[in-house]
């Protein structure tokens, strides 16, 4: 049993009562953990939904499936480097959520992703620029704020943070600069077209999948060569992060950036997880056991609404 299926008990989703003036949102991205989940959420709020998730036919039939699905989920196509297709998906939508990189597999980032998810970010700007979009909700990454070896361990690291590109470039981190690259060309373009745009930065994205497999903290650890400095390794519950999305959306107040986590483990912490959890894994050398994590605020975040029930549960 992983990590959350010991911490969350999973009820079975409520239909939401018709009401009227509900709104129309589009999810845009792949099929990710957190994309499935903010979908999930947003119909159990009443929303209308379109979607344009690259799925199979089984990912498809599995998100109709979703109570509320039939009357209120369209699945369409739309291309991250074709505006047209994006103008198109955001036709009569007041919302959009961009997910399109999901932001709890950042360490298989290859080098030439940076380019592509920049290019890509831009199109949706613009196109929810030139649309009926009055939000836009960016999911971007913890990962675009922590890398910096210029900063001191005891500074808390909070919303004004960037991660150093140079940095994240010398180390070959192209997650966290694909990460930084994109959320900083989001908000030059935002702000130059006057679009009201609000950034989630999740930290490791875990929980069950809405179909299938759990991403917890082992099989994200698999992917991972090296954890920031001080042995910051933070993380959230999939659950709670699609939450965040729908409150940045709807919060008439939400502006700017956005920290979402639950708790910061040490790399002394991390192993013993580990090892509680996986006792005939071996346990990767890379993790010293010494490390002592930087300090983050989620401060912002809670004014929107936000609580993590399971930040006391793995003390």
């Amino acid at each position: 049993m992983g990590v959350w299926e010991s911490l969350r008990i999973e009820v079975p989703a409520k239909e939401v009562a018709s009401t009227g003036g509900r709104k129309h949102v589009c999810v845009t991205g792949n099929w990710s953990l957190l994309g499935s989940w903010l979908v999930r959420n947003l119909l159990e709020k009443g929303y209308n939904v379109r979607c344009t998730f690259r799925t199979t036919v089984d990912e498809a039939a599995a998100l109709m499936a979703l109570p509320g699905a039939e009357q209120r989920l369209e699945l369409t196509q739309a291309d991250l480097l074709d505006y047209g297709s994006l103008v198109e998906a955001f036709m009569g939508c007041d919302g959009v959520f961009h997910t399109s990189s999901p932001s709890d597999v950042i360490s298989n980032y290859s080098p030439e992703m940076a380019d592509f998810e920049v290019r890509g970010t831009l199109n949706i700007v613009e196109a929810c620029a030139n649309s009926s979009v009055k939000r836009l909700v960016l999911t971007s990454s913890l990962a675009a704020m922590v890398w910096d070896q210029q900063r001191h361990a005891e500074k808390v690291i909070d919303e004004k943070c960037w991660s150093n590109l140079e940095l994240c470039r010398s180390k070959k981190l192209w997650g966290p600069l694909t990460k930084t690259m994109t959320e900083k060309a989001a908000w030059s373009l935002a702000r130059d077209k006057e679009l009201d745009m609000v950034v989630i930065n999740p930290a490791i994205v875990l929980g069950p999948r809405v179909f299938g497999t759990t991403q917890n903290i082992f099989t994200y650890l698999k992917g991972v060569t090296e954890l920031p400095q001080s042995g910051l390794f933070a993380y959230a519950h999939v659950e709670d992060v699609a939450e965040a999305h729908v409150r940045a959306l709807e919060a008439t107040e939400a502006t700017g950036r956005y920290i979402c986590y639950e708790t910061v483990v040490s790399e002394e912490k991390l192993v013993e997880l580990i090892r509680k959890l996986y006792p005939d894994s071996k346990i990767p050398s890379r993790f010293s056991k010494n490390g002592v994590p930087h300090v983050l605020s989620n401060e912002k975040i809670k004014k929107l609404g936000m609580v993590f029930p399971a930040q006391q549960k793995l003390h």
